[in-house]
């Protein structure tokens, strides 16, 4: 093959977990050009990663985009996105796609039912065994993130000393994120520097939560590019967030996580991947997990997954420092 097309169109954290699969490609298949399809936003995530040829974006149009995709060519097309809009975009180049799995009916059985039939193995190894065809297996390497030239920070470029830990504060949605007054526990008991990093949603949070600790927390919410933000997790001792896609650009950097799980669950299969971790959840309850994805409110009004978390092991890590 000389030209192999992967689509995935978002979104950040995702489009991380796909990383192995375009380098696994590119081992295979070390003579192809491969290809990347994926939203405007994103197209970003691929900047100096050795094993992508070129990055086409999707801007709204479909049909443009399978137009101008007609015209390189390609051998193969990797579908690692699987829902209706990849398909269609399959349907206009003409390709018959290879396809991931997503195991959505056995996740979304696990949240109806709380029956779990899910492999045992992270989402990445449940891809690279659907596109067995393709005879690519995974090196063990993990994720790749890739700062690209010029956009490596200093911690000292935001008046960040000695060591510190870095904490990211938001996720896509509510369910996931440990309520405010977890929030100022987790500020008040840890020892040493806390930088946050989130987005515009994050920073009001941010604010507050570094207004109430101007001596240990650093709030950079809003503050810095993705890539900034990774390059502050590459030099932080070790770095705590929730299912998010901050997760996965820290598993990519090798980093210590600490993740704090709410309405989903690391049976799901997107756990930091290959990487040293330790779960943060509340195993005491039963109705965990409540969605597939995450959600803007607790079902059942309580909020315990979070609410009811033990910090304890992300305080004794901080003691060592």
């Amino acid at each position: 093959m000389d030209k192999i097309l992967c689509i995935r169109f978002s979104s950040l954290g995702d489009i991380i977990l796909t990383s192995p699969i375009i380098r696994a490609l590119k081992q295979r298949y070390p003579q192809a050009e491969i290809h990347v399809v994926t939203k405007q936003a994103y197209a970003n995530l691929w900047d100096g990663n050795p094993y992508v040829h070129q990055v086409h974006t999707y801007q709204g149009s479909l049909w443009q985009l399978a137009s101008s995709l007609r015209k390189v060519g390609f051998d193969a097309v990797v579908d690692l996105h699987k829902n209706v809009r990849s398909h269609l975009l399959c349907l206009l180049l003409g390709k018959k796609p290879f396809q991931i799995d997503k195991f959505t009916r056995e996740r979304k059985l696990m949240v109806k039912k709380k029956i779990n039939l899910l492999p045992k193995k992270h989402l990445v190894d449940r891809y690279f065994d659907s596109l067995h065809e393709l005879d690519i297996h995974s090196d063990g390497q993990g994720l790749d993130y890739f700062i690209p030239e010029g956009q490596a920070v200093k911690p000292t470029d935001f008046g960040i000393e000695g060591k510190y830990v870095v904490y990211a504060i938001g996720a896509q949605y509510v369910t996931k994120v440990l309520a405010y007054p977890k929030m100022i526990e987790l500020c008040d008991r840890i020892e040493g520097k806390l930088v946050l990093i989130g987005d515009k949603w994050d920073e009001n949070f941010g604010y507050r939560l570094s207004t109430l600790f101007p001596d240990k927390v650093i709030n950079l919410c809003n503050k810095t590019t993705v890539a900034a933000s990774a390059s502050l997790m590459q030099q932080a001792e070790f770095v705590i967030a929730h299912d998010s896609s901050m997760m996965h650009i820290a598993a990519a950097l090798k980093k210590q996580l600490f993740v704090l799980w709410g309405a989903t669950h690391a049976d799901f299969g997107f756990y930091p991947y290959q990487t040293e971790f330790t779960s943060i959840e509340n195993t005491e309850i039963t109705c965990r997990p409540c969605s597939t994805q995450g959600a803007n409110y607790c079902p059942l009004g309580h909020f315990d997954c979070l609410n009811k978390i033990s910090l304890d092991p992300i305080i004794s890590a901080s003691q060592k420092l």
